[in-house]
């Protein structure tokens, strides 16, 4: 009889996830002492283009924009997606791939740590739901493309196929579009 292992590939993922979701609130909370350390980390962060072109906290500026503006936002926005898919894709072709998607989910969970971190820490309790908002909806066509190329990276799918990869890359260009062109609008609320 076969054994199962102990620790699964999805457990490993879900685990690095939620380690650097832990590091990430602990390096926004040790580096925000005061108010200023804050401000200086949201700006740090809206400089790095965090989960958006625009950055995370220049999103309350976003509802104003121009059709030319939104147009440009949406290329960066789709520049950035589609290179970071791109590279995961790679990643995933590698013998290390296993072990790439583990960093790339720890990095995930630090991102969004630290996002959730500063938001609150500069927005009080109203900084959970605007973290929220700004996910949505663009993240119900990305999760599904980072966990169809995780499933490829695991070797449980086989090797992506080009109907699939095209596929994948429609649901992240999509999903850039709701980043450039929906999102502004529900965080006008």
């Amino acid at each position: 009889m076969r054994q199962r292992p102990v620790l699964t590939y999805p457990a490993v993922l879900c685990g690095c996830f939620f380690c650097g979701l832990l590091a990430g609130t602990i390096f926004a909370n040790w580096l925000a002492g005061g108010s200023a350390a804050a401000d200086g980390l949201a700006q740090y962060a809206a400089r790095r283009g965090m989960n958006g072109a625009a950055g995370w906290f220049r999103l309350w500026g976003l509802a104003g924009l121009t059709m030319e503006q939104r147009r440009r936002l949406w290329a960066a926005a789709a520049r950035q997606r589609l290179s970071e898919f791109g590279l995961a894709f790679l990643v995933g072709l590698t013998p290390l791939a296993p072990a790439g998607y583990a960093l790339l989910a720890f990095a995930a969970g630090c991102g969004c740590g630290l996002a959730v971190s500063v938001l609150t820490l500069t927005g009080g309790f109203l900084g959970l739901p605007m973290f929220v908002i700004s996910l949505l909806p663009q993240w119900l066509c990305y999760l599904p493309v980072w966990l169809m190329l995780a499933r490829y990276a695991g070797g449980d799918a086989g090797r992506p196929r080009a109907g699939r990869c095209i596929f994948l890359a429609a649901l992240a260009g999509i999903g850039t579009f709701f980043e450039a062109y929906v999102n502004p609008c529900l965080l006008r609320f």
